[in-house]
């Protein structure tokens, strides 16, 4: 678990930078995969056994925002994040708007905190 919120801010620095560098692609794509690894980091801390990789959104969502103990906020912000590292990484073009990168990044610093402040919680 603590390696996975450490991969997770290290990931929202990333994305920062990108941002400072204005690639706003690579930047929602950073942000996104910060708060893959921290959703990751609370099912471990919930006892869930880890899904592939595809079910980790959904785990996510299932285990703590539909029983209430996360805003169904999170859920939404995470979708959007995916979406966003979806057509920054995989767009024949640049994708991600400046405003959107910046907006993504900002959500996924308040998902991480989110999370790591329930896991310190918890412990």
């Amino acid at each position: 678990m603590n390696n996975l919120m450490a991969k997770a801010q290290k990931f929202l620095q990333s994305a920062a930078v990108m941002l400072e560098l204005e690639d706003f692609d690579s930047c929602a794509s950073r942000a996104y995969f910060a708060m893959f690894y921290a959703a990751q980091a609370a099912l471990l801390r919930g006892g869930t056994t880890l899904p592939a990789t595809q079910g980790i959104r959904s785990a996510f969502i299932a285990e703590f925002v539909e029983n209430g103990q996360y805003p169904d906020r999170a859920a939404k912000i995470l979708n959007r994040a995916a979406e966003l590292q979806e057509v920054g990484d995989y767009s024949h073009e640049f994708a991600v708007s400046q405003e959107e990168a910046e907006l993504v990044l900002q959500e996924a610093e308040a998902f991480v905190n989110s999370v790591q402040n329930h896991l310190l919680e918890a412990a």
